[in-house]
């Protein structure tokens, strides 16, 4: 579900509410099962660094995001973004799993995963960013696809 323009090759999807979408070829099993076990999804990307740097190659005006030390730091990591409760119900499903469960509960590690819930004007985002190196995509299309 990236947005435009498109940084990494994508497949057209189908959401389960009809709405056809990109969403990047390494991230396409991931999104496919998570849709499946009743999921919802509303982004995703296979590397965030590369898309932002992509973006902001490709922008006239600056994306209000985007620093060379934003774009570093996310060189290699993957992007889910799922509502508050999909995201919440995925990380607790992840617990319970041997190859995933000190990665979503040790902050700071080597490995570990990030959860961003970004702060709105009201509360909250309705939205959860899920961060996690992208060298765990294919063993998390595994994990989800064994759930």
């Amino acid at each position: 579900m990236p947005t435009a323009p498109a940084v990494h090759p994508y497949e057209t999807l189908t959401t389960p509410t009809g709405q056809r979408v990109q969403i990047d070829t390494a991230m396409v099993s991931i999104i496919r099962r998570l849709w499946n076990l009743g999921y919802a999804t509303t982004g995703c990307c296979q590397d965030v660094g590369e898309a932002t740097a992509g973006a902001r190659a490709t922008r006239a005006r600056p994306l209000g995001y985007g620093a060379d030390s934003f774009i570093d730091y996310h060189r290699g990591w993957a992007l889910l973004k799922l509502p508050l409760p999909d995201a919440m119900r995925l990380v607790a499903a992840l617990t319970d799993t041997p190859a995933f469960a000190e990665r979503v509960r040790r902050r700071w590690q080597p490995g570990s995963w990030r959860m961003n819930i970004p702060l709105e004007i009201d509360g909250l985002a309705p939205d959860a960013l899920l961060h996690f190196p992208g060298i765990q995509i294919p063993q998390l299309a595994e994990v989800l696809q064994r759930t």
